[in-house]
């Protein structure tokens, strides 16, 4: 059982293990309309963690008794679900069925717009394309193979 993901189920799949049938289904979309498609292939740093030096105060969960937080704030990451290079474009795909997206997914969601807009982009060109069925994932290789 897949507790990150709602009613998602757990699929392996031409030698991966995807944390849902849906993405499975969108990755042989892809894979059938001949892309060359990664499952996960990068997780990306969308905003640096750092060491506190304000003191911050915070009631231990235990014993709600006030005590210094000084531990390291994370760094916030963002692992897209799937990864095309097409032409002179790298896809970023996030399958999401609508409704299903969990608290933290829209705050990643535009930092990671951010960092792409940020990012140097004489490699490739980035775009993103979040996806929730198949006919949308159709829709998208529409649009994509419009792309000079």
């Amino acid at each position: 059982m897949n507790n990150k993901i709602k009613n998602a189920t757990p699929t392996f799949y031409d030698g991966i293990t995807f944390k849902s049938k849906l993405e499975v289904l969108i990755y042989k979309t892809f894979k059938e309309n001949g892309f060359d498609i990664k499952y996960e292939p990068f997780k990306y740093v969308i905003w640096k963690g750092f060491k506190p030096t304000v003191p911050f105060y915070i009631a231990d969960k235990k014993t709600k008794i006030l005590k210094e937080d000084n531990k390291k704030i994370l760094d916030i990451t963002y692992t897209p679900d799937i990864v095309i290079f097409y032409k002179t474009y790298m896809v970023f795909v996030e399958v999401k069925p609508t409704g299903f997206a969990n608290d933290v997914y829209p705050y990643k969601r535009k930092l990671f717009r951010k960092f792409l807009e940020d990012t140097d982009q004489t490699a490739y060109r980035p775009i993103f394309c979040q996806i929730g069925s198949k006919k949308q994932a159709l829709d998208f290789i529409k649009i994509l193979k419009e792309y000079k």
